[in-house]
């Protein structure tokens, strides 16, 4: 049996392509965390909470893991990410399975096991700054 060849340019296009496509979805889970994280510093300093956000490694090119996008934004109230107690930081992902924008907050609980949480972007502002949002996401 004779195999086909295929056209290089053809596989070299698809290849491109193909990253393309990974790049601009890897670039935009960075960019909706980026926001998210905005959107937590803002709010929490309206009750006179200095936040502090940080994605290391956000540019680069990931793609999902078991449902979540690898980037991860972390969270401090205790001053810079870089010299937050580790225990003390919030770490959020954004889930990779689902239609709409859904993130997941994961942190070290006091009886040592982890806390998790999944919500949509202002359910999770609510959520991690205790600031009451006026409405929700599915208000409408």
């Amino acid at each position: 049996m004779v195999q086909k060849k295929t056209d290089p340019r053809l596989e070299q296009s698809l290849t491109r392509g193909d990253l393309a496509i990974r790049q601009a979805n890897s670039a935009r889970a960075t960019a909706l965390l980026r926001a998210l994280g905005r959107m937590i510093v803002e709010t929490s300093a309206t009750i006179g909470v200095e936040a502090a956000v940080l994605i290391p490694d956000g540019d680069r090119v990931y793609d999902p893991e078991n449902g979540l996008w690898p980037q991860r934004l972390l969270l401090s109230f205790d001053g810079p990410v870089e010299t937050a107690d580790p225990d003390e930081l919030r770490t959020i992902q954004l889930l990779s399975d689902v239609a709409r924008e859904t993130f997941r907050v994961q942190w070290q609980r006091a009886d040592g096991k982890i806390g998790r949480h999944d919500g949509r972007p202002l359910e999770m502002v609510a959520f991690v700054t205790d600031v009451e949002i006026p409405w929700l996401d599915d208000d409408a």
